[in-house]
């Protein structure tokens, strides 16, 4: 995918994001730069990403935390880490890695997670997991389905003609468990 068009898709929101937690807009926007630094040298083919909205909310909040780590201001990391206001910033991806973690089986959720949230290539996985590369691909596409029947059995999700998420909703007869809304509030994350 080219440069250009992941950052004009992604960099409203990113910056959006950055300066709610900033509250500075020379610093958010020498943050976005950073952030836009790091997606161009990492597609040099080094690293393979597979969901670059997710990557590069996951830089930016990283990139946030070394510069309150650099400063010292761990009163203020704490705040990024946490995601304590209510902005646009939370969203159902942020509670990706937590559902992935503790609902899915450690055979599917291991491979998922680096793929998907890490964004490693699947034949780094297979190498790391000393599995091969065709049970890694097997391993992540069931992992996808085991998820997102997870997902539909409490949510019900609208998607524009992009195939983008647009909506969602908790279903009436879905109970979520205690751990997943403790997740929820420590992300801020409203269903």
């Amino acid at each position: 995918m080219e440069f250009h068009k992941i950052w004009s898709t992604n960099q409203t929101h990113l910056f959006h994001f950055i300066q709610s937690k900033v509250d500075d807009k020379h610093l958010a926007n020498d943050i976005l730069q950073e952030v836009s630094i790091k997606l161009l040298g990492s597609m040099d083919g080094r690293i393979k990403i597979s969901n670059y909205r997710n990557w590069l909310f996951q830089v930016a909040r990283n990139t946030i935390a070394d510069y309150y780590r650099k400063k010292g201001k761990q009163d203020l990391l704490s705040e990024v880490n946490m995601n304590t206001d209510h902005s646009e910033s939370a969203c159902v991806c942020d509670l990706s890695e937590f559902v992935i973690q503790n609902y899915l089986a450690e055979k599917y959720s291991r491979p998922l997670y680096m793929s998907d949230i890490l964004g490693l290539s699947q034949q780094h996985i297979a190498d790391k997991l000393s599995i091969s590369l065709s049970a890694t691909k097997s391993r992540i596409q069931r992992a996808r389905v085991k998820l997102r029947e997870l997902i539909d059995e409490c949510l019900n999700i609208s998607y524009n003609v992009h195939g983008q998420i647009t909506d969602f909703e908790l279903k009436k007869d879905c109970e979520i468990p205690q751990e997943l809304k403790d997740e929820m509030a420590r992300i801020n994350l409203v269903v």
